[in-house]
């Protein structure tokens, strides 16, 4: 794998918000990220080579141990959290409350276990509070009742301004609904705050299953390819090193374009991603563009581009991976020869930038899910893609505060069209 590739798996390993944790077949930690480090209070050096039950309560290592064993036998994807009550033990003996995902890959025919790790404290403590605050607002309404009853008693025997306290009792009513509404939006933030986090473990649990069949084949094509290269040492043997190293640095650039659709796609998801925009000559980004593109088309295709030399108010960095993701797009399910268009037009404040295909297109019946997550079409599978480019795609041009739509019949090929504010006087 080429320095960048692996450059790109150290961040995501480092900077990752949540602990990660590796171990192999005998339960022993092979390595753990800072986050993991934070988690449990011990540094990776007093952890590696150590069984993965240092780091459970001393009551459940026994069935921990019985848990993992029977895990490694029949190896499978757990979703975070999964109903399990689980807890952690930190350096300190501090217990807490933890939730994790399991996952497995083999690396050099040894099969390894991916753990991502949450510490969920403040969530617990959340809804602790919840709790206790339902129980107290229920005593409380328990007591008004009471004495909204006892009072209603007193003013019917005593006949004496029945009418301002029926008004009293009205009012002790509508703040009880208020409170008991109030309660219920709590709750609602509360439950909504939990389906975020399980829908982030869920993407996660599923990049690492997607990453591990991804990952095996372009790495088992390097090793094969640096293997054959060591045997041709002879100088009539050069078109047979140039062949294995254009594949090496072919699978190195699918690798590449993984990690970075994962990180790009994480920025988005947390927020992380920011605009910084400036003034932008269409024609001169996108001649770059096609320059720097070229070397990865397929033989025989090239780019056609009839752009208008107009400027933009917009973030260079975030319009370059759009239309990069989306040319690359093109490539990939057209056949070489083809022509990839690009076309501009600018009308009422927007900019409209077009790329065209004639590739495979894609099924009328399952248009609808094309930037959804991971999504891939029936017609595509033998292609190695991860079903995420379009989903950030999306992602990308909503932030730019743009629309994109597409046209699309099968075997007839695809035109994606961004329309984006210009922000630039006419």
């Amino acid at each position: 794998m080429s320095e960048k590739g692996l450059s790109l798996l150290a961040k995501l390993f480092q900077n990752s918000g949540e602990g990660i944790m590796l171990f192999n077949k005998n339960g022993l930690i092979e390595s753990m990220n800072p986050r993991a480090e934070d988690i449990f209070g011990y540094k990776e050096d007093e952890l590696i080579g150590k069984p993965i039950e240092v780091l459970v309560p001393e009551k459940v290592r026994h069935s921990h141990k019985t848990d993992r064993n029977s895990y490694l036998e029949n190896p499978k994807s757990r979703p975070m959290g999964l109903g399990l009550d689980l807890k952690g033990l930190r350096k300190d003996g501090d217990t807490f409350p933890i939730e994790i995902s399991l996952n497995y890959l083999k690396h050099e025919n040894e099969m390894m276990v991916v753990a991502f790790i949450t510490d969920i404290t403040v969530r617990k403590q959340n809804e602790r509070m919840v709790k206790e605050q339902q129980q107290k607002l229920e005593e409380y309404a328990n007591e008004l009742e009471k004495k909204v009853r006892n009072r209603t008693s007193e003013l019917e025997h005593m006949n004496l301004g029945l009418q301002s306290q029926i008004q009293e009792r009205k009012l002790a009513e509508q703040a009880l609904k208020k409170s008991l509404v109030d309660l219920k939006q709590a709750e609602q933030e509360i439950l909504a705050s939990l389906e975020r986090e399980k829908e982030l473990g869920i993407l996660k649990s599923r990049f690492v299953s997607m990453a591990s069949h991804e990952f095996r084949t372009p790495l088992t094509t390097i090793l094969s390819s640096a293997n054959l290269i060591q045997r041709y040492s002879e100088s009539e043997h050069q078109n047979s090193r140039e062949k294995h190293i254009g594949r090496i640095q072919k699978n190195v650039q699918h690798l590449t374009t993984i990690l970075n659709d994962f990180l790009s796609l994480e920025k988005l998801e947390s927020g992380a991603q920011k605009i910084n925009k400036s003034v932008i000559n269409i024609k001169i980004l996108i001649d770059e563009i096609i320059e720097a593109i070229n070397p990865t088309l397929k033989v025989g295709q090239r780019v056609e581009s009839t752009v208008q030399p107009v400027d933009i108010m917009s973030d260079e960095y975030v319009l370059k991976n759009i239309l990069i993701n989306l040319i690359s797009n093109a490539s990939k399910y057209s056949s070489g020869e083809d022509v990839i268009e690009l076309t501009t037009h600018r009308s009422n404040g927007l900019l409209s930038l077009s790329v065209k295909d004639h590739g495979i297109g894609i099924p009328v019946e399952e248009q609808k899910n094309l930037f959804e997550r991971f999504f891939r079409a029936a017609n595509v599978t033998n292609i190695q893609g991860t079903g995420l480019g379009l989903n950030i795609v999306k992602k990308y041009v909503e932030l730019l505060n743009g629309t994109i739509d597409f046209k699309s019949a099968e075997g007839k090929g695809s035109t994606f069209t961004i329309h984006l504010p210009t922000h630039i006087a006419e």
